[in-house]
């Protein structure tokens, strides 16, 4: 959740960057930039951001992979070496190419 005394008019961020930059950096909590009182952009660290790009596609593996479980238990797929074959069929390939 966002703390309400971290949310700014973009016209503050212009002319005080370096200090938002600065407390952004120490504190690792996001900043949110409004235009005309309307919330328009988060501004986060590097580092949080790149937490949160790696939790979220830790999820989506996971729930692909999950998806992928439940398919196969449910019928739904087919053998590995029956997908290799479909596959070498497809593009003309030989058993060994």
């Amino acid at each position: 959740m966002i703390d309400l005394t971290r949310i700014h008019p973009v016209t503050d961020f212009v002319r005080n960057y370096k200090s938002f930059l600065t407390r952004i950096k120490e504190t690792g909590q996001p900043e949110v930039l409004t235009v005309n009182g309307v919330p328009e952009a988060v501004l986060v660290d590097a580092k949080s951001y790149q937490e949160m790009v790696n939790a979220l596609e830790h999820e989506r593996f996971v729930k692909a992979v999950n998806e992928g479980i439940a398919d196969m238990k449910a019928g739904r797929g087919q053998p590995l070496e029956e997908s290799f074959a479909d596959i070498r069929r497809e593009y003309g390939l030989g058993r060994g190419e």
